[in-house]
């Protein structure tokens, strides 16, 4: 349902998600644009007596979330409803790119779209062509390291040269280049599964065939291996992001903030690695070292387009292992504003709700907030109020938040606004 976008509407007594004020009950909407946050009597005032304030009940308003859609087949695009307000879109089908931006406007959200094309030299890129500054790269064709650093290398100094961002895409580990990996663009004329590198399986270790009790024992044994074994793909995306920067000069390189998309297992060294080419990450939560990560200093975004994206945050916070898990804060950020800063021109505030931000916000039925730090992890910020940490919805309620509205760009586009 979406409605034309109002000159200035104010809601109270609520929990507004804010770092401009982490106790935050009101916020006051301009247009397209978040004015204020903060107390109900501050809000009415502010507002004025013509304006009649809207009541959350209190219900919580967040930054609504960005998903990631790799454009396969027919499958589901994320929706306003779910409490998304941009979705970013990965194909290397012009045409079906074209047609999932369409769509995904039409529900009233932003479109991020990135054409996966492997770019040989700056000859054959035209930016104007494009249908965003970024131009994807597809791994899962290539079956050898070499070859894989090598035409990785040719992309990364392409992009770089004509100002545009290199998105390298992994396909997802076990499924090589099934219909969720490759993206059936292949540059090489062969087509080996994503996990054929080298003769290895999905975590980079070779595979005979076993017998059944010893694999069994090895597959105990790899969450162990996860925080020590990187996957080997990695290693040669990184060769080829360290060749294109000595060719290119590291500052010429890092500007361009450069991605890889779909990395699962890594190693405390690649972290680091990654964080001196200050390359950022995308993942899925729960398949990722987001503790290692994070204490490297790698730039994340993590990765989903389920119905329910705090299924997406909740996953991070209760990972199976130790070094897989971050707080709820941290996977929500990396789910809105890490994802707009992660894209090329996007402003300072996207992805925040803080005055002179976009209006584009979700507001959520939750039974309780709090702040929650992943147990193992290490606190990067105090749980204590006095802190003052702005709170999220609690993901160990019998529930997880429902989405009641969704604004995109001060234009109400789901549900209903908050009534007085």
């Amino acid at each position: 349902m979406k409605s034309e976008q109002q000159a200035v509407r104010v809601w109270i007594n609520g929990s507004v998600y804010s770092p401009a004020d982490p106790f935050a009950t009101a916020i006051l909407l301009d247009g397209a644009t978040v004015a204020w946050v903060g107390s109900d009597d501050a809000a009415r005032a502010m507002a004025g007596a013509d304006v009649t304030p809207g009541d959350l009940r209190a219900a919580v308003v967040t930054p609504a979330f960005v998903a990631h859609h790799r454009v396969i087949g027919s499958g589901q695009l994320p929706r306003a409803e779910h409490g998304y307000g941009a979705v970013e879109l990965v194909s290397s089908d012009p045409d079906a790119l074209d047609a999932a931006t369409r769509e995904v406007r039409a529900d009233g959200l932003h479109a991020l779209p990135i054409l996966v094309c492997r770019a040989r030299d700056t000859d054959e890129l035209d930016p104007s062509a494009l249908p965003s500054p970024a131009l994807g790269f597809d791994a899962a064709p290539f079956g050898d390291p070499a070859a894989l650093a090598d035409a990785a290398r040719e992309h990364l100094v392409a992009c770089t040269r004509v100002g545009l961002q290199a998105v390298l895409v992994l396909p997802p580990s076990g499924d090589g280049a099934s219909e969720s990996g490759s993206f059936g663009d292949d540059p090489s004329g062969s087509r080996p599964s994503g996990n054929e590198l080298s003769g290895s399986d999905a975590s980079g270790n070779d595979r005979p065939e076993d017998d059944p009790d010893e694999t069994a024992g090895e597959d105990e044994a790899s969450t162990e291996d996860a925080s020590s074994s990187g996957d080997p793909r990695v290693d040669a995306l990184l060769d080829a992001a360290d060749a294109a920067a000595e060719e290119l000069g590291g500052r010429a390189f890092h500007a361009r903030g450069h991605r890889i998309v779909g990395v699962e297992q890594l190693s405390e060294a690649q972290c680091e690695h990654l964080a001196d080419l200050a390359i950022t990450v995308s993942c899925v939560p729960g398949r990722a070292p987001l503790r290692d990560l994070s204490r490297a200093g790698v730039p994340v975004t993590l990765m989903t387009d389920d119905p329910d994206p705090w299924t997406a945050v909740k996953a991070a916070l209760e990972a199976p292992d130790e070094h897989l898990r971050t707080s709820a804060r941290a996977a929500f950020l990396a789910l809105t504003r890490g994802v707009w800063r992660a894209h090329r021109g996007g402003t300072p505030l996207a992805g925040q709700l803080a005055p002179g931000a976009e209006a584009t916000l979700a507001v959520w039925d939750a039974e309780s907030v709090m702040v929650q730090q992943a147990q193992g992890t290490g606190a990067s910020w105090s749980t204590d109020p006095r802190a003052r940490t702005p709170v999220l919805p609690a993901l160990d309620d019998s529930r997880l938040p429902r989405c009641e509205a969704t604004v995109v760009a001060g234009t109400l586009v789901s549900g209903a606004e908050p009534r007085p």
